[in-house]
Formats: C-alpha cells, sequence, structure tokens
C-alpha cells in the first residue's frame, strides 16, 4: 500500500556491490542506527494525517479503555520525571490499543495554587496582589505559558494521548465541576468549619493538608525549665504523701518541665502528665526542689549528673500521677505567671522529657484535645507570617513580638534565665515535617479552617467517606506490586479531618460571605453558590472576586486544596466516561496526594474505587543514587538527548527498567539502551530484508519444523509478555521478547541464512521461512511498538507491502493457545539443543585456527561402523543427506562424517554422552568452498566452482544427490 510517508535515511550507507553470482540480498530502507530525524518526520506525519484520530475511528465500537492522566503541575520545563511517567502511561495505552481496545486518554495538568502565584508574583511584582482579579487572570496566563511548554516537551515522546484536547483544572468547566462537588459536600454536612491547629507554612502563609508534606529532621532546643506550683498545689501534695504513709517536703516546691519549642512557650496553657508513674522530689544544683517522674530522674542523672545536687530518693513513689488529678494542682505559667492547670494526658511519657510536658493548644493537635475536653486555654501568639503577635492576657515583651520562631526561642530562652527558671538546654535532632514546595519546617498553628470529615455518615453511606474508601481500596489492583496500599490504608484509617481551606486567591473558592459582627455565615448561601456556579462555567474561578457582596459581609478570602481539584478529575471528566477509569499510572509520591483525595471524594459518589488498577513508580535519580534536581543542577536535557539518540532509546530505558525501585541514569544507561535500539532495529531489518513482501499470502501447505518451532516459540513468548504487560513489569515484558530475539538471531536466522539467500524461488523451503518471518514481523513489530513506536513505524512503513496506513492501525490477532509440541518439533529442539552444546567447543577451535581456515567437524568419529543409527537421524554416517544436513546445522563449519576422522590434524572430542561422537578441530586438508553459498564442502567443486546444492538451486527442476 502507498501512504504519504516514505522512510529517507540521510545516514544510510550506499547499496553494496553486486555479488559475482546471483543471490537474494534485498537492501530494506531501515537501518540499525536510530536516527532522531526520522522520529520528527514520523511526529510531524502523525500530526498532519491525524493518526490518533484514524486509530479511534478502527478502534470504534471496541470494549473501552480509559486512562486517567494524573495532572503534572503546570509550573516549570517538563523533566525527567515527568517524561518517565508520560512513557509508561504511553505503553499502557499503546498495549490497551494493539489488543483491540478503544483508548481514552487526555492529557491533563494540575493549574492552581501557590507555586503558580509566587511566579506571577517573581515575574510582575510582589504589588501584584493588590488587583485579585488582574492577578488571578495572570495566573491563568502564566499555567497556560507552562502547559505549552511541558506539552511541546512530552509529545516528542510520539504519545498517543490527546494533547490537542487536554483536561485542565483550570477549564471553566472543570472549576464548576469541583464547585459543584463541593456543594454537595457542603450539603451533606461533610465540609465543616474548625478551629484548631493545622499545619502551618510561613512560607505560603497558609495551612497545608497532609498530602503537602514531607518528613525531615531539624535541630530543636530541647528546653527543660522550673515553675513554681501554687502554694494550695503545694498542700495538696503534702497531705496526700503523709496519707499514703510516705515522707515528702515541707515548703514551696517547683514543678520540672520540658519543650522543644520555646517559642510556644507565651501560650503555655497547663502542664500534661502520664496517666500512670512514680513521682519524686529532687533538688536541683542550685537547690530548688522540682517534683518530677522517678524514670525521668534516674534518666535524667545519667544523662547530666551535676544536674542534680540531691536526687531526693527518700521521697521516691510518695505520690503516684493517677492521684494528682483528684487533687486539682496548679503552677504558674513560665513567662506570663498566669495559672496553670496539671493534667493527665495520654501523649505524656515517663520516657521522655521530665514527666511534665509544657502545653499550648493552639500549636498541637495533642495539645487542643486538652482544650477541647478540659477547657485549657487557647492563646495563638504566631501570625500567619511565622511570626509572633501581641495577643493574650499578658502584654508581650518588645522583643518577642514579630520575632521569627527561631528568634522566638532564643529569647523565650534568656527569658527563663532571667527569671532563674531555666534549668538545662540544648540542641535535639528531631523528625519533623516540612513543607514539599519550599523545603521549609512547618508548624502546627490554630486557625479557622474548613475540612472535610472523613468519619462522618452521609445518606446512604453511615460508616463515612474514609471507610468506604478503604473498602475500595481493597477492590483496586496495584501494579507492578502492592507498595503503596500499606500507606493509603495508614492515612484513610488515621486521619479525621482533611483541611481543605488555603489562603490564597488562584484556585476554586470557598464561595463563603460571613456577617461581620456574628461571624455567622449568610442564610441564602446555597442559593448564592448556585449562583456562583452558572458564572464560573463561563468567567472561570475570577467570577468570585467579581461578586458583589452583600451589605454587612464579609467575602471568603480562602480557595480550596489544590489536591481537591485534581482528586475530583473523574467527576469532572464525565465526558470522558467518567465514574471509573480503567487504569492511572503515577510516582509513589502521589500516594498522600492524588491517589488519596481521588479515592476519598470517589467515595462520596459510589462504592466502587476510581481507578481499577494503579500503577506506581519511583523516581530517576544519577549513578550514585542522588536525586536529579534543577537547584543541583544535575539534571539530564531531555531536548538534547532527543535531537542526539532519539525518544525510542529513552523510552527503551525507561520500559528496561524495574520501576518499583529508584531508576539510575547515567552516561553507561544511556550506552546500554542505545545498543539495546539498535539490536531490536537489527532483528526488525532482517525480517524486512528477507520476508514476504506480499501480505496476504496464504500459508503455505508444509512449513519446515524450524519456522513451525520459531512461530511456536513466538507465541510462548506473547504469552508470557501479554502476562508481564498486564502487571505493569514491562522490563520483564521486554525480557520476554528480547529472548526470543536472542533464540532467533542466533538459530532462526543463522541457519535460514542459506535457504533464504540462495533457494530458488519456486522452493518450498524459501515460501515457508519468508512466510514465517512476516507473521514473525507483524507480530513482534506490533508488541514492541508499544515501547519503540518509532522503529516499529519506521520499519512497517519500509515493508514495500505495507496494507495499512499505519502500523497501529492493526491489532493484535487472537491468541493461539500453545501446544505440546509434535514429534517433528521436538526432534528439531533436540538438534538445536546438541548444536548449542557443541558451539562452545566450535569458538574455542575457531581461536585456534588460522586466519581463512574452518573449523572442521568430524561425526561418527571413531564410532563402530557396526553399531546401528536410526535412519532417520541426520548425524547418521549411512544417511546420504547426513552430511548436507549437518552443513546446514553448522552453517561456515567444514563438516565431514566418521570415515575422515584422519582428515583433522589437530582435534577435540565433543561432550561425553553424545550419541554421536564429535571431534572439533583444524582440518588437515583445504576443503573447497562454495563461490556462491560459501560452504565448506569435501567434494570437489562443479563448474564453475559451486557446490552441488548451488548448481541445484541455480538450475530449475534439478535436485541436488
Amino acid at each position: 500500500m502507498s501512504t504519504s510517508f516514505s522512510p529517507s535515511h540521510d545516514h544510510a550507507a550506499g547499496a553494496p556491490a553486486a555479488p559475482k553470482y546471483a543471490l537474494r540480498l534485498k537492501q530494506p530502507a531501515f537501518w540499525n542506527t536510530p536516527n532522531p530525524a526520522m522520529e520528527e518526520r514520523l511526529l510531524a506525519d502523525w500530526r498532519a494525517t491525524g493518526q490518533r484520530r484514524q486509530v479511534g475511528a478502527e478502534r470504534q465500537g471496541r470494549p473501552r479503555y480509559w486512562l486517567l492522566d494524573g495532572p503534572p503541575y503546570a509550573n516549570g520545563n517538563a523533566h525527567f520525571g515527568h517524561l518517565l511517567n508520560k512513557t509508561l502511561k504511553d505503553v499502557h495505552a499503546r498495549y490497551a490499543s494493539a489488543c483491540g481496545h478503544a483508548v481514552t486518554w487526555r492529557a491533563g495538568w494540575d493549574c492552581h495554587g501557590l507555586p503558580l502565584e509566587l511566579a506571577v508574583e517573581k515575574r510582575h511584582g510582589p504589588q501584584a496582589k493588590q488587583d485579585p482579579l488582574r492577578f488571578m487572570r495572570q495566573c491563568r496566563d502564566e499555567a497556560a505559558h507552562w502547559k505549552d511548554l511541558q506539552a511541546g516537551a512530552m509529545s516528542r515522546l510520539g504519545l498517543m494521548a490527546d494533547m490537542d484536547r487536554p483536561w485542565l483544572t483550570m477549564d471553566p468547566a472543570r472549576e464548576a465541576a469541583s464547585l459543584s462537588l463541593l456543594l454537595e459536600l457542603w450539603q451533606a454536612g461533610l465540609l465543616v468549619e474548625r478551629h484548631s491547629p493545622v499545619h502551618w507554612c510561613p512560607a505560603c502563609r497558609s495551612a497545608l493538608a497532609a498530602s503537602e508534606l514531607e518528613r525531615t529532621v531539624k535541630e530543636r532546643m530541647e528546653t527543660f525549665f522550673s515553675v513554681p506550683l501554687t502554694p494550695a498545689s503545694c498542700e495538696a501534695m503534702a497531705r496526700r504523701a503523709r496519707r499514703n504513709g510516705a515522707a515528702w517536703p515541707e515548703g514551696p516546691l517547683h514543678l520540672l518541665s520540658w519543650t522543644t519549642t520555646p517559642w510556644t512557650l507565651w501560650a503555655n496553657a497547663g502542664f500534661g502528665h502520664p496517666r500512670t508513674g512514680a513521682l519524686t522530689v529532687a533538688t536541683l544544683a542550685g537547690g530548688v526542689r522540682v517534683v518530677l517522674a522517678v524514670q525521668a530522674r534516674d534518666r535524667l542523672l545519667r544523662d547530666d549528673p551535676s544536674m542534680f545536687s540531691h536526687a531526693g530518693q527518700g521521697f521516691d513513689g510518695a505520690l503516684d500521677f493517677a492521684e494528682l488529678r483528684a487533687l486539682s494542682l496548679a503552677a504558674a505559667s513560665p513567662l506570663t505567671a498566669l495559672e496553670a492547670p496539671l493534667l493527665a494526658a495520654a501523649f505524656a511519657s515517663e520516657s521522655e522529657g521530665s514527666g511534665f510536658v509544657h502545653l499550648a493548644p493552639a500549636f498541637g493537635p495533642d495539645d487542643f484535645a486538652l482544650h477541647e475536653s478540659d477547657g485549657v486555654r487557647l492563646d495563638c501568639h504566631v501570625g500567619k507570617d511565622g511570626r509572633l503577635v501581641d495577643v493574650g492576657p499578658v502584654p508581650m515583651p518588645a522583643a518577642l513580638q514579630g520575632a521569627t520562631l527561631e528568634v522566638a526561642s532564643q529569647v523565650s530562652c534568656a527569658m527563663l534565665a532571667d527569671a532563674g527558671l531555666l534549668v538545662r538546654m540544648a540542641r535535639r535532632s528531631v523528625e519533623t515535617t516540612m513543607c514539599w514546595r519550599h523545603k521549609k519546617a512547618v508548624f502546627y498553628r490554630a486557625s479557622g479552617q474548613w475540612a472535610l470529615d472523613l468519619h462522618k455518615g452521609f445518606d446512604g453511606c453511615p460508616e463515612g467517606l474514609a471507610q468506604r474508601a478503604l473498602a475500595a481500596l481493597d477492590a483496586t489492583v496495584f501494579l507492578p506490586d502492592d507498595k503503596a496500599r500499606a500507606p493509603l490504608t495508614l492515612m484513610m484509617s488515621t486521619r479525621r479531618f482533611w483541611t481543605l481551606s488555603r489562603d490564597r486567591l488562584w484556585g476554586v473558592p470557598l464561595p463563603f460571605f460571613r456577617h461581620q459582627t456574628s461571624g455567622e455565615l449568610h442564610p441564602d448561601t446555597a442559593a448564592l453558590w448556585r449562583a456562583l456556579l452558572d458564572r464560573v462555567r463561563t468567567e472561570g474561578v475570577e467570577a468570585w472576586q467579581a461578586c458583589e457582596t452583600p451589605a454587612g459581609y464579609v467575602k471568603s478570602a480562602q480557595s480550596v486544596d489544590v489536591w481537591f481539584d485534581a482528586g475530583a478529575a473523574w467527576h469532572s471528566a464525565a465526558e470522558d466516561g467518567g465514574g471509573q477509569a480503567d487504569m492511572v499510572v503515577e510516582g509513589q509520591d502521589q500516594t498522600r496526594g492524588w491517589f488519596l483525595s481521588s479515592f476519598l471524594l470517589h467515595a462520596f459518589k459510589s462504592p466502587l474505587p476510581p481507578f481499577k488498577k494503579v500503577m506506581t513508580h519511583r523516581f530517576v535519580v544519577d549513578e550514585e543514587g542522588m536525586k536529579f534536581s534543577k537547584e543541583k543542577g544535575n539534571a539530564p536535557d531531555s531536548a538534547a538527548l532527543f535531537a542526539r539518540s532519539g525518544a525510542d532509546v529513552f523510552r527503551l530505558w525507561a520500559c528496561s527498567q524495574d520501576v518499583g525501585d529508584e531508576m539510575k541514569w547515567s552516561a553507561t544507561s544511556l550506552r546500554q539502551a542505545t545498543q539495546d535500539a539498535k539490536d531490536w532495529r537489527s532483528f526488525l531489518r532482517f525480517h524486512l530484508a528477507n520476508m514476504e513482501d506480499a501480505a496476504h499470502t496464504a500459508r503455505p501447505s508444509t512449513l519446515r519444523d524450524l519456522d513451525r518451532l520459531a512461530l511456536r516459540k513466538l507465541q510462548a513468548a506473547r504469552a508470557e509478555w501479554h502476562a508481564c504487560m498486564d502487571g505493569g513489569r514491562f522490563y520483564q515484558a521486554l525480557g520476554c521478547l528480547a529472548q526470543f530475539r536472542q533464540w532467533a538471531s542466533a538459530e532462526w536466522f543463522e541457519l535460514s541464512k542459506r535457504t533464504l539467500y540462495c533457494a530458488n524461488d519456486g522452493s518450498a523451503e524459501l515460501a515457508s521461512v519468508q512466510w514465517a518471518l512476516r507473521e514473525s514481523f507483524l507480530l513482534c513489530a506490533q508488541m514492541l511498538a508499544t515501547v519503540m513506536p518509532f522503529a516499529c513505524e519506521e520499519a512497517y512503513l519500509a515493508w514495500p507491502g505495507h496494507p495499512r496506513a499505519s502500523l497501529f492501525l492493526h491489532a493484535l490477532p487472537a491468541r493461539e493457545a500453545v501446544s505440546e509440541p509434535d514429534a517433528a518439533l521436538r526432534r528439531a529442539e533436540s538438534m538445536l539443543a546438541w548444536r548449542r552444546a557443541l558451539q562452545p567447543l566450535v569458538e574455542r577451535t575457531r581461536a585456534l585456527v588460522e586466519k581463512g581456515t574452518p573449523v572442521c567437524l568430524v561425526f561418527g568419529a571413531g564410532q563402530d561402523p557396526e553399531v546401528p543409527q536410526d535412519a532417520q537421524n541426520p548425524q547418521n554416517p549411512q544417511d546420504p543427506h547426513g552430511e548436507e544436513r549437518l552443513r546446514a546445522l553448522f552453517p561456515g563449519c567444514f563438516v565431514l562424517q566418521g570415515e575422515h576422522a584422519r582428515a583433522l590434524d589437530m582435534w577435540e572430542a565433543g561432550p561425553v554422552g553424545d550419541g554421536v561422537p564429535v571431534r572439533v578441530g583444524k582440518p588437515a586438508v583445504r576443503p573447497h568452498r562454495c563461490g556462491r553459498c560459501r560452504d565448506y564442502v569435501g567434494a570437489a567443486l562443479e563448474a564453475p566452482g559451486l557446490c552441488r546444492q548451488c548448481v541445484a538451486d541455480m538450475t530449475p527442476g534439478v535436485t541436488p544427490m
């Protein structure tokens, strides 16, 4: 079939010189070296001819396959991680298409959120936010700019994704769909307002969800301090100790407490202690007597013996923590001197600190629980920017006002020292969290936020979102392994709330109007929300900024977590099938982000999981195992790579990796991938040079046993390939095909060359191998095209008889069951195994003989001629055609039978136990070599210098004797 596209290779060598005798040597317009320029031409042709639409039309009416594209962030150029991810998605999509499915895959981008706000402020200055409406339009333009750049880089991979009609979280229709889902959640009572501590990033000036956090280790200032117990508390403790019949000191006592966040001391509201455990009174080096846990005292004595002047063992166990609740004890706050209660706290421990931990409910969820249960005071003296502000009943010292958390810690410790309360201070490394965007530590800060209640039941789902999502998770298949399931299970089972509100402009708004005086929401909030929905569908989320604020009300300045946008993709992509995607493929970092949000939000609509299959992958690292980053300047230049090596080489590298582990990219791995690409192209080129040109030639009535064996091996490789592809183990799928390629190159191709090059045109053997090669080419090209689409399409178009305009219009034929081999195939396999066993001996001998001298194999050497042999055995010395068959089995070697044993000048015996003894060595006489097929023969050559087989091949109707 002729097409508008024809391969052209500027780098191809000229046609070889014509041989002396006519041979069947074709030179297809397809070469072994990857050609990036050809890939560019193919890309242009696919765009010009609308190949994706053609494939869609070809698959119309077939079972549908929806690959939902988890959106990369439209901020910055596409990096290696993006390209790896898109390659894996494309392999899944091409595999589904090759299996006959109608594939839907629209490229997607996440376009809202802080990174774009920061980019706009950097481009237009910090004053850009003074005009919110204009600022949001600038954010939209910024996202569109980066989306286009990323799409261009990703398209170079040859993706079959719909890049012309991508789904963007900033499309007005999708913004409206997300806002509509949010309204439903609010009306169901799941979107609730909470004033509680949330993770806060001062760089973002906003609350963060768990999906926006990373773990890190940071130095903290571990601070021990003493505070005076109230006189009433001292008397109550003494009375209880005497009642217990134990000694207890008279007079004033202090409490020994501790913290790793001294900046929170200004907000101290109490002291937490374990529910049970022995107490004691020890004397500090300065003479102050302090109450602490016995276990803590012993540990501190080991760590710092100089801390105490008297250990106070005589008071050990006089009181137990369990008795303190009934005594209603209190102490003075360390900086404000306000009265602070002593409370039993589940999180307090004798094994840490002193047994009494400082409480600041505004800055920790555990502390906040005591605020809710025991009414502990809640003062939040840290602003959105992470600096201290003067709030609370006691005026804040000037040294603390406006201080950063680090400075506030130092000032607070200095104030303790000045008051004589500082006992011990040391730097300590602790595990904490940081913002994944800014890589800066975050802290808990109490603020009013909107969150999804994940445990609250709703209509038709009394168990709540989290439990329904957990059940859906159990029904989801994870590829290539189950590593992502455990963290998802943990997050779903332990999180009570998902904080949605963000103090940002660019995003889906939380469209609330709050009364200036009462703080109540507008009574017509639902109606106002629905009216906004209509405007957003046409104007985008900018419509919220243009909405008029009702008199006496204040408009919310908060937007929704960007993971809500992305996690609602299934909801806003109804035209893509909606409901449940067949496959998603994302990095493991999306476990806490897109995967989690998708499962939780989908649970609101359906008990089914949002995805039938989830494939996760790790990340690309350098050869030292370090992450690539723009900051370090070690990120590979994908454009330069594609210009130099082509996209197929990168795709082949990506699919040769175990994506469940980190993937190392280096010059060595690039060389290996390039060589692998050359090997695959050489494999396809051999097919093109030798297979049947016609596309629909019928199967010959008889096939050679070797050709039948090759097709059987190919079907077995295909069965393994399908199993690996279905399991997302692409590197193993490639391995199945590579094993067939290696076998075919070493045995099928090698042992078929004489037939392909020299047999006459009417030969049944030639028809057999040419037909089998055509079948192998079509099947191998379709399977390999999932990974190397450019090379396989180029090879297909270089086939003169290609029946379709593109390889990708074909679908894989129905799978054939791999039946048990018959006797002839078993015999052929046995002969090949025997040949493989002799190959090492042949190669050792070849290294010893002079250049131009062949290796000689003598079969049956030393065998008793009276021993009868199977007449069907081609090694049989009595078989008149045995020598010809052996020569075909060992091309390039000088083959003799037993009576010529003395023809060897030097030899080595074959493996012990072979049915036919073999000697391999240097021939004592110079053999004859055919001038056409180049085989070595013992008999004299026919005129003009040809073996009997070549004479017969060149003379129709003549059979060699």
